[in-house]
């Protein structure tokens, strides 16, 4: 894999993020019986600890997504374009290369 491949990976890992807390967060709220929302903590008891506020930080933090996502998609453009240009330069080499070997 290029490098330029293992870094629009780790771009895009960090990209998705913030919903992977929404997704987190909504899964152990569902598991749990808690009502989260944005407005603030609200009491949620697991094990004799109050993790409510935990898990409105944690449904807070996908807003980041926002930002985060419409970046993701620039650069995933960007990269596509790269990529396309690479390609076809090697293609153009490659058959430049079969015309001068059948000369």
């Amino acid at each position: 894999m290029h490098l330029s491949r293992r870094v629009m990976a780790i771009l895009a890992g960090l990209a998705l993020l913030p919903l992977l807390g929404i997704f987190v967060t909504a899964i152990v709220a569902g598991v749990f019986g808690c009502e989260v929302n944005e407005g603030g903590p609200t009491p949620c008891n697991v094990m004799n600890m109050d993790i409510g506020g935990v898990l409105s930080g944690m449904l807070t933090t996908g807003w980041f997504a926002l930002i985060t996502i419409p970046l993701l998609m620039v650069l995933l453009g960007l990269w596509s374009l790269i990529e396309a240009y690479m390609w076809g330069r090697q293609k153009r080499k490659a058959r430049r290369q079969n015309r001068e070997s059948n000369a």
